[in-house]
Order: structure tokens, then C-alpha cells, then sequence
């Protein structure tokens, strides 16, 4: 998950949380596959991939935005 920190300019983690401007949901990150974000939307049993600067909201932990990727 480094390189897509690095690369993307993102703040990703695993266990981060963010929103998905698209669907209108809130989810957890759960790993990185060949540059995507897999994550787990609330509600969800399985994550999907994401594409790490893809409409999405990073969140802190008090579910601040610290990063938006929504254009």
C-alpha cells in the first residue's frame, strides 16, 4: 500500500475508512491488489476493488475528510 500512498498522493491504510461519493457509502480498506484499493462497504460481506483516486473521501478517525479524490 505504500507505492499507491506514494504514487497517488493518498492517505490509504489498511483499516482506513472512507466514502464512496459515488454510491453513497461509507467502508473500510481493507488491502491492496495491483494498484487497487480493496474495499469493504458497510453492509457489504466482500470487498471490491476501488481505484485509489477514484471519487473517493479519505476519512480520519473522528470520520473527518482529510483527502477528497471527488473532482
Amino acid at each position: 500500500m505504500e507505492t499507491i500512498r506514494r504514487t497517488r498522493g493518498v492517505p490509504a491504510k489498511r483499516g482506513g475508512r472512507v466514502f464512496d461519493r459515488n454510491l453513497g457509502r461509507f467502508g473500510t480498506i481493507m488491502s491492496a491488489r495491483a494498484g487497487y484499493l480493496r474495499i469493504r462497504l458497510d453492509g457489504s460481506r466482500y470487498p471490491t476493488c476501488y481505484h485509489p483516486t477514484w471519487r473517493l473521501d479519505y476519512l480520519d478517525d473522528q470520520g473527518q475528510v482529510i483527502k477528497s479524490t471527488a473532482e
